[in-house]
């Protein structure tokens, strides 16, 4: 199979697959609602059948100049999102993206045929036919950086969820390490000198925006914030190194990891009554009866903005497409809770 120089298969290849005309080919795929009875049933089956067999989608430009836009966007993750465990984060994603995709009269497509290797799927898998859609939203903690860049390479319209190191990625993100920042502050002021953070050594832009956020503010306070790696720990281990430290705040950096060192910490049976923080959205968590402090990121507000970037992205004619302001972080709010306690010095 060959295909042309920007790796697209042409509808002349898909005509030859399906024993057809290229007409045929273009008829097919203009004639959304079936309307076209000139087309027999059994010819437009073995044209869909060579679509799918080659992930041919006609160039999204051209279809739009010539208003035949599918008003399909698609959805990808890098991992796993309606697992149990998943949907404590992706579940608010998603249900923005959903109630946002119906605000816009566009439907949703979710790629999900990648198989999962190493924990991750890949967008360029032969099974991930993701340009059926007009543009794709790219969800996950950990992205690939080359497949980004083939997508900017190739002018395929997507949006990440989460801001992205990556040259030219349109993202739309929360402002972390400003959140960050006040956390730190606030638990200077509340008189601590020495905490703990707690992370899983990732090296996502998230996850190293909140070490930035730790250490650009603490260099100008009183607090010194000690950062563990806690990947292969147990919660033995995790609570030892806690009480080693000498602290009085635990900083975890997601809201699970702050309630298995609360658990731990409670069943090594450590004297220190510690404040407890989560650098993440703590929604229905918290330390025994007390709700959690941390985030609240508006995941919602988050994937409605990047569903709309998308839209915006697709539908920009192409001089205006560099005006669009591709790249947005979004404030979220700080969630005082009741696991903040001040320290007298």
């Amino acid at each position: 199979m060959t295909t042309n120089k920007n790796g697209r298969v042409t509808q002349r290849e898909i005509a030859k697959i399906a024993g057809v005309s290229q007409a045929t080919v273009s008829m097919v795929l203009n004639d959304k609602d079936y309307s076209n009875v000139r087309i027999p049933e059994a010819t437009r089956a073995r044209v869909m059948r060579a679509i799918e067999q080659t992930t041919y989608v006609a160039d999204p430009a051209a279809r739009r100049l010539a208003g035949l836009d599918n008003k399909i966007l698609g959805i990808f993750t890098y991992e796993p999102a309606l697992s149990a465990e998943s949907m404590d984060f992706y579940g608010p994603l998603l249900n923005g993206i959903e109630r946002a995709a119906e605000r816009l009269s566009c439907d949703l497509l979710f790629f999900t045929a990648s198989p999962l290797v190493d924990g991750s799927r890949s967008l360029f898998h032969k099974n991930t036919r993701f340009r059926l859609a007009d543009g794709c939203l790219l969800l996950g903690q950990q992205m690939n950086s080359a497949e980004l860049a083939r997508l900017v390479a190739e002018d395929f319209p997507f949006v990440a969820i989460g801001r992205r190191d990556e040259p030219d990625v349109p993202y739309v993100g929360i402002d972390y390490l400003s959140l960050t920042g006040r956390i730190i502050r606030r638990l200077d002021e509340l008189g601590h000198e020495r905490a703990i953070y707690l992370h899983h050594g990732t090296i996502a832009p998230a996850a190293a925006d909140r070490r930035s956020g730790i250490a650009q503010s603490a260099s100008g306070l009183r607090i010194a914030v000690t950062s563990v790696d806690v990947s292969g720990l147990d919660a033995d281990a995790i609570a030892r190194r806690v009480v080693e430290a000498d602290v009085t705040a635990v900083i975890a950096e997601d809201s699970f990891l702050t309630e298995a060192a609360a658990a731990a910490l409670a069943s090594a049976a450590a004297q220190t009554s510690f404040s407890y923080v989560a650098l993440a959205d703590v929604a229905g968590h918290s330390i025994g009866s007390a709700p959690l402090s941390g985030f609240d990121l508006r995941r919602e507000a988050v994937a409605s903005r990047a569903l709309s970037l998308l839209q915006d992205i697709v539908l920009a004619d192409p001089a205006e497409s560099a005006d669009l302001q591709k790249q947005v972080l979004l404030a979220g709010e700080v969630v005082d809770g009741a696991t903040l306690h001040e320290v007298r010095r």
